[in-house]
């Protein structure tokens, strides 16, 4: 049946709401960078204004209800470009949400959420024509959107009247280094890399089916080249394209602040929280452990020197708390004798800044230590292979989501994946063959469900997921579309073998963790006993 002309419309004008949305974060991404200058302020404020009037025009409640905060918090901080560490907490909150909507969520509907195919195309010039073809059907099971090209002229046409997302092209595309030769010319090089034109430059994978040399190598590093291959597999290509496709603003750090001094306190605040950080200030040592609990810090910037406890001190009893054995700890003091210093980090500091310290000094510290723990706490978090939350943190989530789901009086189903036939995958085609299988799945269920779940890999070829404020009947569409799509994935290369998985979906009625994972893993062998490739829900819905 043919859509309305009305629906039409409405499908067209709706995907205004989506691409002033993605402005909006790109501006809100810069806001950091410089340092909440007011006509960024203002021009974050203009672009939010223009969203909510397309929100309302083409009825997208969500983003009505999310534009209208922000506009609220916006305007309270566009005269002192000063948020407080609580409206910045209130913004990013905000933009997160904004950011989920714009990936995954369809605001029409209450139906399985699809995906959105990226704005901008990716450009493929390869020799191999048959790969390339079968690349290209891999990306749309993952939205992304590839446009083929054999000729030279096409692709220049193509470049000329539209810039691609990226390009994947081949270092020998038609002759010999001719590849490298038109990316040069496209992104304005000359000699050693020198750039011609201020026009920024197109992220370029490149692949060759021969190898590459050094020389090569640092040929397409400086023709904009963010990675070579030399073999077409789909996994790996796509994964390094999600990279430039992932909208979500990156989470700010959380520094709790221990100073006896306001004044300290209050400066320390503002320099972090204009660089777009969450403080929370602490001016009595005494306090610290209630406020690590509710806060949960990424980091502590405390004085070392305070009445009835010194910064020493506090420093080691936190460090007895398997919790924050591994958080970083900065002493900020007028201590200048660096035997104290050292004998300080000895028990327990990170680093050591003396007052008054630069602003900018501060925050490179702050930085590269936050980066490094969030590195390393994501090392201990995720699994090797697939990069999810391996088995003890995704059941870390899922006591942490069930918490939450009492406390906010929400709905809460947890999801039991296990690829079928596994075992015959790896008999018949090898282990590296079911490496790939899984990294797929992983990379299709973080692609195809929203930032605010949980994935994780429960065990060998088993998966869990925790999906917070979704009904039985969303989460059981959901994951039906994800299987019937991933069923159609290839894996393998020129041996392609294509895979499906069983699951079981169980819905949180207030029982334990351990009841709830028992319900999935029922549902899961209802569904391998019904055939499998199919979904089943336990208990049974109403």
């Amino acid at each position: 049946m043919d859509i309305s002309k009305s629906e039409k419309l409405k499908q067209h004008f709706s995907t205004r709401v989506t691409h002033q949305a993605r402005h909006l974060l790109d501006l809100w991404r810069c806001l950091h960078d410089n340092h909440w200058q007011q006509e960024h302020v203002s021009d974050l404020l203009q672009a939010n204004e223009k969203l909510l009037r397309f929100a309302q025009r083409f009825d997208s409640p969500k983003y009505v209800e999310i534009a209208t905060q922000l506009d609220s918090t916006l305007s309270k901080v566009k005269n002192t470009c000063h948020p407080s560490s609580e409206e910045l907490k209130t913004l990013n909150d905000l933009m997160l949400q904004l950011s989920q909507g714009v990936l995954r969520r369809n605001d029409q509907s209450n139906k399985p959420e699809k995906m959105i195919v990226v704005k901008k195309p990716i450009y493929m010039a390869l020799n191999d024509s048959d790969n390339a073809i079968q690349l290209a059907q891999q990306m749309e099971y993952f939205g992304l959107r590839a446009e083929l090209f054999t000729t030279q002229e096409e692709l220049h046409n193509a470049i000329s009247k539209r810039h691609p997302m990226a390009i994947i092209i081949d270092i020998d595309f038609i002759e010999a280094d001719n590849g490298l030769a038109i990316i040069a010319e496209h992104q304005g090089i000359k000699e050693a890399g020198v750039v011609k034109t201020a026009t920024p430059m197109i992220p370029i994978i490149f692949y060759s089916s021969h190898g590459m040399t050094l020389k090569q190598k640092l040929q397409c590093l400086r023709l904009g080249g963010i990675s070579s291959f030399e073999s077409l597999a789909p996994q790996a290509i796509i994964t390094q394209l999600e990279s430039l496709v992932n909208l979500v603003p990156e989470q700010p750090f959380r520094i709790l602040i221990v100073d006896d001094s306001k004044s300290q306190a209050l400066f320390a605040e503002r320099s972090l929280n204009t660089a777009g950080m969450i403080t929370e200030k602490v001016t009595d040592p005494m306090d610290v452990w209630n406020v690590l609990e509710s806060f949960q810090p990424e980091m502590i910037l405390m004085d070392m020197y305070m009445p009835g406890c010194n910064g020493v001190e506090l420093a080691k009893v936190i460090r007895q708390d398997i919790h924050y054995i591994n958080i970083p700890i900065i002493f900020l003091s007028g201590e200048e004798d660096i035997e104290l210093q050292l004998a300080a980090m000895s028990e327990g500091g990170d680093d050591f800044l003396t007052k008054p310290v630069d602003p900018r000094h501060l925050l490179s510290t702050i930085r590269t230590r936050g980066t490094r723990a969030r590195d390393l706490s994501h090392l201990i978090a995720r699994d090797s292979l697939t990069g999810l939350y391996n088995h003890t943190h995704i059941l870390k989530a899922l006591d942490e989501q069930i918490k939450v789901c009492l406390r906010n009086k929400t709905s809460l189903c947890f999801v039991m994946i296990d690829i079928d036939h596994f075992k015959q995958v790896n008999d018949n085609h090898g282990h590296p063959i079911g490496d790939e299988v899984i990294k797929n799945l992983a990379l299709f269920l973080t692609q195809r469900l929203r930032k605010t779940d949980f994935v994780g890999r429960y065990g060998g070829e088993e998966f869990a997921i925790v999906l917070p404020n979704v009904t039985l009947d969303d989460a059981e569409n959901i994951m039906n579309e994800i299987r019937n799509n991933f069923s159609h994935i290839l894996h393998g290369g020129i041996a392609a073998i294509n895979s499906t998985f069983s699951c079981g979906i169980a819905l949180h009625k207030g029982q334990s963790s351990n009841e709830l994972i028992e319900l999935a893993d029922q549902a899961m062998y209802l569904a391998k006993r019904a055939g499998r490739n199919c979904v089943k829900v336990c208990p049974a819905k109403d």
